[in-house]
């Protein structure tokens, strides 16, 4: 259940982009007017909330500001990164470490490197607790790296929990950013949500707790625009050992139909994480007689 699938890494970074271009981006290119930034690169600024107003952090020369233009533009994890490392080292006091530190977490997540996630993703709450992004990958990375014999399972999981409820309390209270429809900024907040959803669902399938497993990845199901293979074959799971067989074998071709889940043997070869499942559930429902429950 916790091995880790490119598929649950590019459904974060895709809302993660998103979030990131229509808030963080803003708060820096909407201080230095005199910058002409690329289409791209240019979303507005987020509106005021109804709190007193907090002042956006800036770049403080021209020089700084397109250090981190150059760093947010820069597509390929490896060469951000060292982009990101260089930034911090000329500008370590800059007010636009927070969002070196979110690129960070988002480069290492691409790259798998869940210890450089945690840190990162660490320090970027550090500068901002309520940094969207960040919440979103410490949510989604912690309970893919945790057994369910892990000695430490509990702790990491209250604390993946943790961040996957303040993320989608964050969701309610977010202003909508002026450069995104109202229809646009419903639909983020929907993935953003579903992407909680699916971590909140990944933690309780650890802990066993297959009915709130199920409800969590149900819900996470039903608000991604575009299907997942993984929180299909995780809710094929859930099902499953609620001993929901009819309903398990649905939400499992369901996962099929859009990719299905495969991960590498050391062999060199490839499982079919889905394919194994179907089997499983096909066999349990036989010895069963049938005659198992498909539903609530």
């Amino acid at each position: 259940m916790q091995k880790r699938t490119g598929r649950i890494a590019v459904t974060v970074w895709m809302v993660c982009l998103v979030l990131a271009g229509g808030m963080s981006s803003a708060w820096a290119l909407q201080e230095t007017p005199a910058t002409p930034p690329a289409p791209a690169a240019a979303p507005a600024a987020p509106p005021e909330s109804a709190s007193p107003p907090v002042r956006q952090p800036k770049a403080k020369s021209q020089e700084e500001f397109a250090a981190y233009l150059k760093f947010m533009r820069e597509p390929k994890p490896d060469e951000q990164i060292r982009l990101i490392e260089d930034f911090l080292l000329q500008y370590k006091d800059s007010e636009l470490k927070e969002f070196a530190f979110q690129s960070a977490t988002q480069a290492y997540q691409s790259k798998n490197d869940y210890d450089k996630v945690l840190t990162y993703g660490e320090l970027t709450l550090v500068e901002n607790e309520n940094n969207l992004v960040a919440l979103l990958v410490l949510a989604s990375a912690i309970p893919e790296r945790t057994g369910k014999n892990d000695a430490d399972r509990d702790e990491k999981l209250a604390e993946a929990e943790q961040y996957g409820k303040r993320a989608l309390d964050l969701l309610q209270k977010l202003p909508q950013p002026a450069n995104l429809t109202p229809g646009q900024w419903e639909q983020t907040k929907r993935e953003a949500a579903s992407t909680s959803h699916a971590a909140l669902g990944m933690m309780n399938l650890i802990r066993e707790d297959f009915e709130k497993a199920e409800a969590e990845l149900k819900l996470a199901a039903d608000l991604a625009s575009m299907p997942d293979p993984v929180t299909f074959y995780r809710l094929g799971l859930a099902y499953s050992f609620q001993k929901k067989f009819d309903l398990a074998l649905d939400a499992l071709e369901r996962a099929a139909g859009v990719g299905g889940v495969k991960i590498p043997n050391p062999d060199g070869g490839t499982r079919d994480l889905v394919a194994e499942a179907k089997d499983f559930v096909l066999k349990a429902r036989a010895a069963a007689g049938g005659a198992a429950p498909s539903g609530p």
